[in-house]
């Protein structure tokens, strides 16, 4: 596969996906504990979650300026790696959930973000630099995807890492993960209002009359609530709460003494039944939970009186457990970083020959009179026209991004609240990477026999061999974990929000060498699109992916109308389907986006244009916390049609300039 590259590029590839496994397995789960931790508010979440990666994606900026002007782009990825970890430290450090430990996590975030600033373009500087000699030039589109295949492979295992650590830390107190918990308590705590504004709110809702100045003074009052809870969703929300925490003390032992008590797994899945004719069972197992008393303190308080109850297993779950797991989650990110880090230095000798800025070649070339192979002097006009290229696109990328990273946050949200978390244990295979890792296998044994890896030859024997692994390993998953759970009675699986950021990954690793198959045969026969064309083919993969959820939207209530999670709940499929086209979308412009700065750059401005792709996605990742901020304001349908919208634009957009963006190119 990479027997015609650099060896660089192997020791960048493994030293950036390192740095990324630790990242995205922060950040697949930062949403969820800023809101189970700090009790954030969606719209609260949504801007932090959005600033901080539009920080991540901006500094890279000033990053590539420092580098490019004063530190070089070794010195400056190293710089960054410290800083990196040091933050990451601070985030998984314990900390309460006050002023304080906020504190700590905005330091934290920052220091996560300035460290990205100076690894990440200047990481893919040296990538391009490797690939400016003439025996490379023509693999650099190749070299750039696999490059970001190996990011993709630290991002693929990153949820999955998150997920075990969430549910090995709950199973600590025989607890299993449940996201209504979590929903729930945020809820109840965020939106509680004084008895005042009870009265206020719901003399208004009913009346809408302001007789009286008290009344309104009340009324104005509840409306700066983020959200006013009124006495009978308040009551929902503590029934919520009092069921899942005895179903959870039944799972954990502690109400195994009295089958009064319990409320089993059968029971907790008759109260999530959609199915009409269950009405008469589901009122019989909520009248048992409603009646139910617990007298003995150390089980969380007296049963018998729901808030306290509620209350308090509400703060031991997310506050004591969950969050917890999140912290110890965070300290992943500072081993995987060191790893790393440890990669970049002892293979040192494989980029540092082309660890060299312009200005450095300038000097070493006038020094010894001889010139440089990679040495490249533009004029002023052949600069300006580059710059205008970049930025033009650089532009409708920005609106990709925006779309592109609601993975993290709004479609989080869906897969949360609106989407089943009981699957059978067939479908999860689809989840568990004792499935997924053979099923790779499988594939890449295909490809290797038809077609070869990344432009290599075909090994028929090597393939097959893959194949029958590939097989072997699905079959083992199959009897081993998939038979005998089915073979159980009623037996199911929950999924956490998280699992389904690993789809995007998934994919990528996927159809990398597809894609690459593809623009090889193309360029073959001269009829490779252009790097801006197939960045606007991305855009309009996009728009469909959205298309996919809006479908799967209809007939949802909208986020503001429910208490936790939706009564009503979709297939994982819609997701998963949605994740399948966004990736193509990606793999369109991302991985060709990167190459196309990497070659169109102008050489004295190469960590500058490398930071400046990255602010574009900074912007667009900004636009994601704004929008996120009207998740819980709009529709469904509202919300993801706003993002088709901007995804069509973009693509009429890039496509009415084309011949301007592909004769700069040229």
């Amino acid at each position: 596969m990479l027997k015609n590259h650099p060896k660089g590029l192997l020791v960048l590839a493994l030293t950036n996906m390192g740095e990324r496994f630790g990242y995205y397995t922060m950040l697949a789960i930062l949403t969820l504990y800023m809101q189970a931790k700090f009790g954030l508010s969606s719209s609260a979440t949504s801007l932090i979650y959005g600033t901080f990666l539009g920080l991540v994606y901006f500094l890279p900026l000033i990053g590539g300026f420092f580098a490019d002007k004063l530190l070089g782009y070794g010195k400056a990825i190293l710089l960054g790696t410290a800083v990196m970890f040091a933050g990451y430290l601070l985030l998984a450090a314990p900390s309460e959930a006050n002023a304080t430990g906020k504190a700590m996590m905005f330091v934290a975030l920052l220091l996560i973000a300035l460290g990205t600033g100076f690894f990440k373009g200047n990481l893919q500087v040296l990538v391009g630099n490797l690939y400016e000699s003439n025996l490379y030039k023509a693999k650099r589109d190749v070299a750039f995807s696999i490059f970001y295949m190996f990011i993709n492979i630290g991002a693929f295992f990153a949820p999955s890492m998150a997920n075990s650590i969430n549910n090995a830390f709950l199973a600590k107190d025989s607890f299993t993960y449940d996201a209504s918990i979590a929903t729930s308590y945020v809820a109840l705590n965020d939106r509680v209002v004084e008895e005042a504004d009870f009265s206020a709110a719901v003399f208004a809702r009913h009346t809408g009359a302001l007789t009286a100045e008290d009344s309104v003074s009340a009324i104005k009052k509840a409306k700066k609530k983020e959200g006013v809870i009124f006495p009978s969703d308040r009551s929902e929300l503590l029934f919520k709460l009092k069921a899942a925490g005895l179903h959870q003390l039944t799972l954990s032992g502690l109400l195994r003494d009295s089958a009064a008590l319990q409320v089993s797994r059968d029971d907790y899945a008759l109260l999530s039944s959609r199915n009409p004719s269950d009405a008469e069972g589901k009122a019989a197992v909520r009248l048992r939970i409603e009646n139910i008393a617990i007298s003995n303190p150390a089980l969380f308080g007296d049963a018998d009186n729901p808030q306290a109850f509620a209350a308090s297993f509400g703060q031991y779950y997310v506050a004591n457990a969950l969050s917890k797991s999140y912290s110890l989650a965070f300290g992943v990110a500072c081993i995987s970083l060191l790893i790393s880090v440890l990669i970049f230095l002892l293979f040192k000798k494989t980029w540092k020959p082309v660890d060299k800025t312009h200005r450095q070649q300038l000097q070493e070339a006038a020094q010894t009179g001889k010139k440089d192979e990679q040495l490249v002097v533009l004029s002023p006009a052949e600069v300006k026209e580059r710059l205008i290229a970049l930025f033009l696109v650089f532009f409708v990328v920005i609106f990709f991004w925006m779309s592109f990273h609601q993975n993290g946050l709004c479609m989080t949200f869906f897969a949360r609240d609106y989407t089943q978390s009981q699957i059978s244990p067939l479908f999860n295979m689809a989840f568990s990477l004792l499935a997924i890792i053979p099923f790779i296998v499988f594939m890449y044994g295909i490809y290797l026999s038809t077609m070869g890896l990344f432009g290599g030859k075909r090994n028929a024997k090597a393939g097959i061999a893959l194949i029958l692994l590939g097989i072997a390993g699905l079959l083992a998953d199959y009897f081993i974990d998939v038979k005998s759970a089915a073979d159980a009675v009623g037996s199911v699986v929950t999924i956490t929000p998280q699992i389904f950021q690993q789809f995007n990954p998934l994919f990528i690793i996927l159809l990398t060498p597809l894609f690459v198959g593809l623009f090889t045969y193309l360029a073959g026969k001269s009829k490779e699109p252009s790097a801006p064309r197939k960045i606007g083919y991305g855009m309009l993969l996009a728009g469909v992916g959205f298309i996919i959820l809006l479908v799967a939207s209809i007939g949802l209530p909208a986020p503001a109308d429910i208490n936790g999670i939706s009564d009503t709940l979709v297939s994982p499929s819609w997701l998963i389907g949605t994740y399948l086209v966004l990736t193509l979308a990606e793999l369109f412009l991302s991985p060709m986006g990167i190459s196309f700065v990497s070659k169109v750059a102008p050489p004295q401005y190469k960590g500058m244009m490398q930071g400046g792709w990255f602010a574009a996605t900074a912007i667009g990742n900004l636009l994601v916390g704004v929008l996120g901020a009207f998740w819980d304001k709009l529709s469904l349908a509202a919300f993801w049609g706003v993002l088709i919208i901007c995804c069509l634009l973009s693509a009429l957009f890039i496509f009415s300039i084309m011949k301007r963006l592909e004769k700069s190119t040229r």
